[in-house]
């Protein structure tokens, strides 16, 4: 994964390591504003057919060392968070840090409703991650503090086996605040790899980005 040294995938562990990925949304803060908060609505899609591999759907941000990151994946048996998951989608909060750490994975069907909240506690300095299935907290890891958040990402992974193509799917209220404002964090024009709406936009002056829904084709890496 970009800016990862010691790691080439964001679903890290002892086990295996991630083998690809493709990044619809990498957006780099600049002009001395960094990301402060964020937040990502993934509408879960059928499973991948056939189920051969490790597909995993994530929003994330890159922060200066860790990688934080909102996950639902779907593999075989032996693979992945969750067991016996079939048709549905394993969903968890997961920052990559020198001792990787993983919310509680809970396991929901396709159709249900999955966002990831990010944001820099101004209390503790932590990095405060929640995920939610239909607007109940399921998932939650408290790491990485003060570190300054660079990109926000929103991705497709394989991260382990021979995986078939992520189903196509949307990620609806894409939210993105900066620390200061800068009118340059917007991005013009397509997406990556046929991913289309996203249209940003900001009524503070460059602080606060939202999105409009982003519908990613069916994928592969």
């Amino acid at each position: 994964m970009k800016g990862f040294p010691a790691a080439i995938g964001v679903l890290f562990t002892l086990v295996y390591q991630a083998s690809a990925n493709v990044d619809h949304i990498s957006l780099y803060a600049s002009g001395g504003a960094t990301i402060v908060e964020a937040s990502a609505t993934l509408v879960l899609p059928s499973a991948p057919n056939p189920i051969t591999g490790d597909v995993a759907l994530w929003s994330a941000i890159q922060l200066e060392r860790d990688f934080i990151q909102g996950v639902s994946e779907n593999a075989p048996a032996g693979l992945g968070y969750c067991t016996s998951l079939g048709s549905n989608w394993c969903n968890f909060a997961y920052a990559l840090t020198p001792n990787a750490q993983n919310g509680k994975p809970v396991i929901a069907a396709p159709g249900a409703r999955v966002r990831t909240h990010y944001k820099l506690n101004s209390s503790t300095n932590l990095w405060d991650q929640s995920v939610y299935i239909n607007d109940q907290v399921v998932s939650t890891v408290s790491t990485s503090q003060g570190q300054k958040g660079n990109i926000f990402y929103v991705s497709v992974e394989c991260a382990s086996g021979s995986c078939a193509a992520a189903p196509a799917h949307s990620w609806e209220d894409i939210s993105v605040v900066l620390s200061t404002a800068n009118p340059n964090f917007k991005h013009t024009g397509n997406w990556n790899f046929g991913a289309t709406g996203g249209e940003m936009s900001t009524s503070d002056g460059g602080k606060t980005w939202a999105f409009t829904t982003l519908n990613v084709p069916a994928t592969t890496d």
